[in-house]
């Protein structure tokens, strides 16, 4: 017989007074499920939380009728395993080694401390409310919640040994922990070791991290509050036999925000908790009581990931919020030198190579479907066929022009689809701004920090920006202007690459190869959106949405030059102040600026070393 079998003596129980079925099987065997989970990982545990683990999420089975057929429930009678179903009982010794549970105790010098036992708790014990300000000063498991315990109940807490990381019996505490082990894979919530036969982990492979998702979009989401459940039974059960199941009214649960506003807690209520006979284990006065499920992620800060105190405003569920931490993955190709993601962007604060949002939005509008990709995970591989990002737009957020965000809908394998946003600063886990606008002409070395509009807390409303007057005519301090050097080096990015000019260098290419939709079109336009767009040019006081938006990049029909490549940028405005598009109707022309791109195939070098030549302003 094959290790993975079970074999179990079917025992009829006549003290029962609900009808017995007998199994219909030859040989009473039952099997354990390797393909959700191996003995390697239920060494790590009791027996009663082997128990538990199969209650939640089916374990063992047996075959019935020739049909694989999961056992109804399990419990722990302090020695082996029964396995239940339809009134009969299969009894299991362990072939393996298996943990004790624990009980609570004061030490020799006066701490509480955990030890083997087999004695179950009253779970009237664990249940100790706390008020919110003591569970939001500590936020989860960690010495100061130690300290809350230790003033409240008159004694310190021993914390090490037993061959792991000791827990102790009270709720909240356990919340506490559960959180963190689920979110750091220690303990018993190790998915590295919540493993299948194949050292896959199935039992939680869907779990989503507290950390990626909001309170009240986890609480749409019945398979991770059925995988809370779980985690929360586990670390229960190390100190009873006796809980089958905890009952939670999570219709009635409610989002709270931290203190501090980094965080939101899920605040519940537990309405019962009940035995293997289906009856109340809780006293009434301990029904209902309050208990706080910790680290959930908030937009509605102005730190780290947040869009500010106004919060989301957002039509589409969140794509974050849909797989767990996706990461945009950035793929140059034959276009840029990129195999990264949003960090290849992000440079030091008055960088030019730090991209701002309208240089990056016209980046990825032009090679979205070139450059951009986003993995399916493992858990939706089954249900997903393709994540394709169909759009970006800007945003309101912080008011400063430093968050955009992508359209991306999800194809599924059934033929339908939906649609989800997601805000740039969650492309990766890093919470990227990008680069705010630049309120003065300045060359880049004379750029300070205080010279960009960029986000923090007592930010004013946006000045009025620079005009396309000053911003292009040549001065005594700047003979040659910003906007002239920055056009050279909008042009030098496409020097580097023989890729771009057939594998040759840029003056072996014919000029009249080059198109408006050219793919050196594209990445030039690009380069001068954020190279030029840096600027906060024509901006109104007060409006983010207002000024030029866009810089298009035309060309122009040249039958009778050689060697150049005449060019018109057009400075495109936005069309009013709710204008997030790329490109919308009621855009204005504000600027066109008409200019040669030298140094193609035959150029007469006569004519100017410079890369450009402005022609008309």
């Amino acid at each position: 017989m094959k290790k993975n079998k079970i074999l179990l003596s079917l025992i009829t129980i006549s003290s029962l007074t609900i009808p017995l079925v007998t199994l219909s099987c030859s040989k009473n065997e039952s099997y354990l499920d390797i393909n959700k989970i191996s003995r390697r990982y239920l060494t790590r545990l009791s027996g009663s939380q082997i128990a538990t683990l199969h209650n939640y999420q089916k374990i063992f089975y047996f075959y019935k009728s020739g049909k694989k057929t999961y056992y109804d429930y399990a419990k722990f009678n302090g020695k082996e395993l029964e396995l239940y179903y339809e009134g009969n009982i299969a009894k299991y010794s362990f072939d393996f080694k298996t943990k004790s549970n624990w009980e609570q105790f004061i030490n020799s010098v006066s701490d509480f401390a955990v030890r083997d036992s087999q004695k179950d708790i009253d779970i009237n014990e664990l249940i100790k409310e706390y008020n919110f300000d003591d569970v939001d000063l500590s936020n989860g498991y960690s010495d100061i919640w130690f300290n809350t315990l230790t003033q409240k109940n008159g004694h310190d807490y021993h914390r090490v040994g037993n061959d792991d990381e000791p827990y102790f019996p009270d709720l909240q505490s356990l919340i506490f922990r559960a959180v963190r082990d689920s979110e750091t894979n220690f303990s018993l919530l190790n998915k590295r070791a919540m493993v299948n036969k194949n050292n896959k982990n199935i039992i939680a492979n869907n779990h989503f991290k507290n950390e990626y998702i909001q309170g009240s979009s986890w609480l749409k989401k019945d398979d991770q509050i059925k995988l809370f459940e779980y985690f929360l039974m586990l670390y229960i059960s190390k100190f009873t036999k006796s809980v089958k199941e905890i009952k939670i009214n999570w219709k009635a649960a409610t989002v709270r925000q931290s203190y501090s506003g980094q965080s939101e807690y899920v605040e519940f209520t537990i309405e019962d908790i009940i035995d293997f006979q289906n009856k109340s284990l809780l006293k009434p006065e301990n029904k209902n009581k309050k208990f706080y499920i910790n680290n959930f992620r908030t937009y509605k800060t102005n730190q780290k990931f947040g869009v500010g105190n106004e919060g989301l405003k957002e039509e589409l569920p969140l794509f974050n919020e849909y797989i767990q931490n996706p990461l945009l993955r950035i793929n140059g190709g034959q276009y840029l030198n990129i195999v990264d993601n949003i960090n290849h962007f992000i440079k030091g604060a008055t960088s030019f190579e730090f991209w701002n949002a309208k240089g990056l939005m016209y980046l990825f509008q032009n090679f979205k479907d070139e450059m951009l990709s986003v993995d399916i995970p493992e858990d939706k591989k089954q249900e997903d066929a393709q994540y394709k990002i169909i759009d970006f737009k800007y945003t309101n957020y912080l008011k400063t022009n430093q968050l955009f965000k992508a359209i991306v809908r999800v194809f599924k394998k059934d033929g339908t689809y939906k649609d989800y946003v997601w805000i740039s600063s969650n492309f990766d886990d890093h919470g990227h701004r990008l680069k705010g606008l630049i309120l003065s002409n300045k060359y880049e070395d004379e750029l300070k920090p205080s010279d960009f509009y960029n986000f923090n807390e007592n930010l004013n409303p946006i000045p009025k920006g620079i005009s396309l007057e000053e911003f292009l005519k040549a001065s005594d301090k700047y003979p040659s202007t910003p906007f002239e050097k920055l056009l050279e080096r909008a042009g030098a990015n496409l020097e580097q690459a023989y890729s771009y000019w057939n594998n040759d260098i840029r003056a072996n290419y014919e000029a009249n190869f080059i198109r408006d939709d050219s793919f050196q079109i594209k990445l030039l336009a690009s380069f001068l959106n954020n190279y030029l767009l840096s600027y906060a040019l024509e901006n109104e006081a007060g409006k983010i949405n207002s000024g030029v938006k866009r810089i298009d990049v035309k060309v122009l029909p040249t039958p009778y030059e050689v060697g150049r490549v005449k060019l018109q940028l057009s400075f495109m405005s936005y069309a009013n102040e709710n204008d997030v598009d790329f490109k919308s109707p009621g855009e204005k022309v504000l600027k066109t600026i008409t200019l040669y791109w030298n140094g193609f195939k035959g150029y007469d070098n006569s004519l100017g070393n410079n890369a450009f030549t402005v022609i008309e302003k």
